[in-house]
């Protein structure tokens, strides 16, 4: 009986533990992907910023859907683009990128300086 006990808690403590690696895999693969969403973004918004004067700001896409893991996940881009007060013909991108994991909000942001 004691056998059976301390073997039922052995395979509980095992099971737990890979679970909670399966869920951090998870999670580092949604911010591997967000590293390169965000990094494409920023591209993107330098791009339109270099041709600004002769075209209209164009960043793309708000929200963008990828399947990780079998599960479609939603990224949503929030863009800032603002001059800086104190300095003249610098601007400020900040890029915020969001999804869920699971019940957990997560998000990550990136910011640049252009000179115009």
């Amino acid at each position: 009986m004691v056998a059976l006990v301390v073997l039922t808690g052995g395979i509980v403590l095992i099971y737990r533990s890979f679970f909670l690696c399966a869920d951090y895999l998870n999670n580092l693969t949604s911010r591997l992907y967000a590293s390169s969403l965000i990094d494409e973004k920023m591209g993107d918004i330098t791009a339109s910023f270099a041709a600004w004067p002769a075209q209209a700001l164009n960043f793309g896409p708000d929200t963008v859907t990828l399947d990780i893991n079998h599960k479609p996940t939603v990224f949503n881009y929030t863009v800032n683009l603002t001059p800086l007060s104190d300095v003249k013909s610098v601007w400020e991108a900040d890029v915020k990128l969001s999804w869920l994991d699971g019940p957990r909000h997560m998000q990550m942001r990136r910011s640049a300086y252009m000179i115009r």
